[in-house]
């Protein structure tokens, strides 16, 4: 039941008053209510239509979601690895949710954002508001696996570390391998050598970039040792700290590869600030292609991903395992070699 938007006083409206107006069943106007427009013709559609607009008439989530046994959320889980580290005020994670959010909202699903590092604590969550289901991110492969024993409804995982022939998730990530090696042959292609990559972890993800990056030199002839993976552990400090303690290496390599966009317009930023200008001095460029990679100054040459596409597939997953449909349980998606300002050939 609902109350009416356009009358002058307040009146409870019920899918049968609505039924009894048309002329129609109650099981009728219910088909029009949820989108099952097959099973009513055009010109009865059109009539329900009229009148849920007449009387202003709202769904009852809550009464669907009683009848159902769902709450119509879905968890996104990230696990911040540091408390140093906004997530919300990370750009790709703002385009991530936000995608995640229009997508589930087309298919009457909300989502609900959990920032946490503990398993426990994501569970516990997840049982407390009846989720439909879980979008994991971020997420080490143990700590998947521990929430999977414990929340037996649907997961999906996004950017998270990849488990073999696992079939209880589907696994939603991008060729980071191949984003890595073409950072690597475009870096060989304008004749860098004195290279090095500035990450933020060691975690699985990265070192696939990193691997990939490696092997585009060997393929070239050149060996790249591990001391030029610039690691700054965001667990224990901040990145103008880790890039104060980088700065005698950074300073003297050619081009650096950052694994991520975020990162590479920081050590822009903090080279700048240094005396050294890109690209004259030092190329540079990142991984994601957030807006700001567009409208950055020098514009950046970056690793493109389709995070659309990424929440459309996460959410495409998400809602046939909830209706009991196959599913891929491994996605790979494509990466995209953009090549802006922020790089010059030697």
């Amino acid at each position: 039941m609902r109350i009416t938007k356009n009358k002058e006083e307040n009146v409870m409206v019920r899918i049968k008053d609505i039924a009894k107006t048309c002329g129609v069943s109650t099981a009728t106007v219910s088909y029009v209510i949820h989108g099952k427009h097959e099973k009513v013709s055009k010109e009865v559609r059109e009539r329900i239509e009229a009148e849920i607009a007449e009387t202003g008439y709202i769904t009852n989530q809550s009464a669907i979601n009683l009848v159902s046994r769902c709450s119509g959320l879905i968890g996104v889980a990230v696990m911040n690895t540091s408390e140093k580290k906004d997530i919300m005020g990370d750009p790709y994670f703002s385009i991530l949710f936000s995608y995640l959010e229009k997508e589930f909202r087309k298919r009457d699903k909300y989502i609900l954002i959990i920032l946490d590092q503990s398993p426990e604590k994501v569970v516990k969550d997840a049982l407390r508001w009846n989720l439909d289901g879980l979008i994991l991110s971020n997420y080490t492969k143990e700590n998947m696996i521990a929430i999977s024993r414990e929340f037996v409804k649907p997961i999906v995982t996004i950017d998270a570390a990849f488990i073999h022939e696992y079939d209880k998730m589907v696994q939603v990530f991008i060729d980071d391998y191949l984003g890595g090696y073409k950072i690597g042959q475009y870096f060989a292609s304008i004749n860098h050598t004195n290279v090095a990559m500035l990450d933020d972890n060691d975690e699985e993800e990265t070192r696939h970039r990193w691997r990939g990056f490696r092997q585009a030199f060997l393929d070239n002839g050149i060996n790249i040792d591990e001391d030029s993976h610039f690691i700054i552990n965001i667990k224990t400090e901040e990145l103008q700290e880790g890039l104060d303690r980088f700065y005698p290496k950074l300073k003297e390599k050619t081009a650096v590869f950052c694994n991520s966009d975020f990162y590479a317009l920081r050590l822009i930023k903090y080279l700048n600030e240094h005396g050294k200008k890109v690209p004259d001095d030092i190329s540079v460029a990142g991984y994601d292609d957030i807006f700001f990679s567009k409208i950055s100054s020098p514009e950046l040459t970056t690793i493109r991903q389709d995070v659309q596409m990424k929440a459309e597939m996460a959410v495409d997953s998400m809602m046939r395992m909830i209706k009991n449909k196959p599913v891929e349980h491994n996605i790979k998606l494509p990466v995209e070699l953009i090549v802006r300002q922020s790089c010059k050939s030697l």
